[in-house]
C-alpha cells in the first residue's frame, strides 16, 4: 500500500474580512500621513453658501 499524503490545512473560502480589515488599515495610515504632511492645509467645506441659505426660513422686509 502507498503512503497517504500528509494532511494539509484547509484555507477558508474568503478571507474577505482579513482582507477589508488591511485595506482599512492601509487607507487610516495614508490620510494620517497626509494629514502629516507639511502640505496639508485644513480642506475648505463644500456648499457653505447654499447651506447658508437652505438654513434661512424667512426673510425680514
Amino acid at each position: 500500500m502507498a503512503k497517504r499524503p500528509t494532511p494539509k490545512k484547509r484555507r477558508a473560502k474568503s478571507d474577505g474580512r482579513a482582507q477589508s480589515s488591511t485595506y482599512d488599515k492601509k487607507q487610516v495610515r495614508r490620510l494620517e500621513n497626509r494629514q502629516n504632511s507639511p502640505y496639508a492645509k485644513v480642506a475648505e467645506g463644500k456648499n457653505k453658501g447654499d447651506k447658508a441659505v437652505k438654513g434661512i426660513t424667512r426673510i425680514k422686509a
